[in-house]
């Protein structure tokens, strides 16, 4: 081990100055990437811990945790195209196998990446409670449905991969919950404010309507009678939103420190993946960053 470290350490004095500033940094970029990926799954670890489960009849608005099963909304349903699987959500991928030449009469094969796409319609969560939707843009899906087959009658061949999350699934849900009224401001100022901003949009119609006097502008008075026009419009949308039944949708939250999460693993094990994989990005972490200060000191003289 000595003698193989110390012909390493004659190889790395042999490193030109940029040869050694590349080294280098190539081995920083590794240490700040890993300690990012250590730091954030082991934050996602201890967050998917520590929010508590709600009932989607209860929830509160903001970040919340929901556990149930998926569902189809009414309409058209969602069909996976790559193989005709009907789901609530999909991705694949699409893939090509290239040749490359490397000299010396060496070739080499591997996948290229030529289509990919996620699906982004919306679907439903079922606890029993209630139901919610369920709107999957820029979630991190987890699933543990995973198809993957070649086709070789082709030139070049291709190779597909597709995820998939089907109708009655258990799905794991983590993300930012609202109902209609939030989602939609239903206060009487911001929708009088709303309803005369569109009339506003076409200033013929809104002179035929309030210009009395026909002197091609809206006196204070006149203008008057329109808010008051558009208040009564507002206070009858209120009215007819308040009658109808709330609609709940979870998607994803604008705080950065907030993951939208959508798995069919349970609860229990995202836990132990992410912790899994913030242990190893450490022990990575640790190492790299020992091999980096071991080949500085080398550089530098340090024994």
């Amino acid at each position: 081990m000595q003698d193989w470290l110390a012909s390493l350490s004659i190889e790395i004095n042999k490193l030109t100055v940029t040869e050694f500033y590349i080294a280098t940094g190539v081995l920083s970029a590794i240490v700040i990437v890993v300690f990012y990926q250590m730091v954030k799954h082991y934050k996602y670890a201890r967050l998917i811990e520590n929010v508590p489960t709600a009932k989607i009849r209860s929830a509160p608005q903001g970040y919340v945790e929901l556990i149930g099963a998926t569902k189809l909304m009414d309409g058209p349903p969602i069909i996976s195209p790559v193989s005709g699987t009907r789901c609530v959500w999909f991705r694949y991928t699409i893939e090509e196998q290239i040749t490359e030449y490397e000299g010396k009469g060496r070739i080499k094969s591997r996948w290229k990446v030529i289509k990919k796409h996620s699906s982004d319609d919306i679907f439903l969560l079922d606890d029993t409670s209630d139901q919610c939707v369920i709107d999957p843009d820029d979630a991190n899906v987890i699933t543990k449905r995973k198809n993957r087959w070649y086709k070789r009658d082709t030139f070049p061949a291709r190779r597909y991969t597709e995820w998939t999350i089907l109708e009655g699934d258990y799905l794991y849900a983590l993300g930012d919950f609202q109902t209609v009224a939030s989602v939609e401001d239903t206060s009487l100022k911001n929708m009088m404010t709303a309803t005369l901003k569109d009339w506003k949009q076409d200033p013929n119609d809104l002179l035929h309507r309030y210009d009395t006097n026909r002197d091609g502008q809206l006196s204070q008075q006149e203008w008057e009678q329109a808010r008051q026009d558009a208040y009564q419009q507002a206070k009858a949308k209120v009215g007819a939103i308040a009658h109808e039944k709330p609609l709940s949708i979870l998607k994803a939250s604008t705080q950065k420190d907030q993951p939208f999460i959508l798995s069919t693993e349970s609860e229990a094990n995202l836990i132990n993946r992410h912790k899994s994989i913030a242990y190893a990005c450490g022990l990575g972490f640790f190492i790299v960053g020992i091999c980096l200060v071991w080949m500085i000191n080398q550089r530098i003289g340090i024994v």
